[in-house]
């Protein structure tokens, strides 16, 4: 595969750039292409010289990272990210907080795989794992219902998507599940939703789901 197809180039951002990695040498080695080390002060120049660079980050020195960045943060829109070395299933919000997410890896994933996708991403492909693409269009999908619903009911988005999972007849533990959230606090949500709609019970509150709230295409 030619080299010249590689029209972006991903970054370790790093604290230290000195640092050895024997993860990123390995990348390197089976991308057969560079990656440049970066620290979190190098983005500002960054910002002004090569606005298209992926930043590829380990998921844990994430915080840490994050938190010397200040005033520019990760989610930057101008910054597309890599996560690796992610050790659990991350929440929604979790996910959202990662920026401009292109590729996720773990810890049990294996150096072809993630070199494989890597290649794609460079390619201005999306390589999500199946679970979590299916969190972020779950989320999306309740920011554009948002949209529809009466003003005057001031409902968040995981009141939202909780109203649509009691359209559907999900029970709490089904809800918990689908939305990555405990028992405890479905029951939560569930209580300010009654307060918020006035009503008394979760039939009223799906049947005024399906009189206001369009249904998802």
């Amino acid at each position: 595969m030619s080299k010249k197809i590689y029209t972006r180039t991903i970054h370790f951002l790093t604290e230290d750039v000195n640092a050895k990695s024997h993860f990123i040498e390995e990348l390197e080695q089976h991308l057969d292409l560079p990656i440049p080390r970066m620290q979190p002060s190098d983005l500002l120049l960054a910002l002004q010289q090569h606005k298209h660079r992926i930043l590829l980050i380990d998921h844990y020195a994430y915080t840490r990272l994050k938190s010397q960045i200040r005033n520019l943060p990760l989610a930057d829109k101008s910054f597309e990210t890599i996560i690796f070395n992610v050790s659990h299933r991350l929440s929604t919000d979790e996910v959202l907080a990662l920026g401009h997410l292109k590729g996720l890896f773990y810890q049990d994933d294996t150096i072809e795989s993630i070199a494989k996708q890597c290649k794609d991403i460079i390619n201005g492909e999306n390589c999500l794992p199946s679970k979590v693409c299916a969190q972020l269009l779950y989320y999306y999908r309740s920011v554009v219902d948002s949209q529809t619903t009466p003003a005057t009911v001031d409902l968040t988005i995981r009141e939202l998507q909780i109203l649509r999972c009691l359209i559907s007849g999900a029970s709490n533990t089904q809800i918990a599940e689908d939305m990555f959230i405990s028992e405890f606090t479905v029951k939560s949500h569930l209580q300010k939703i009654f307060k918020k709609l006035c009503v008394k019970n979760r039939a009223q509150a799906a049947s005024w789901a399906r009189q206001h709230m369009h249904p998802i295409s």
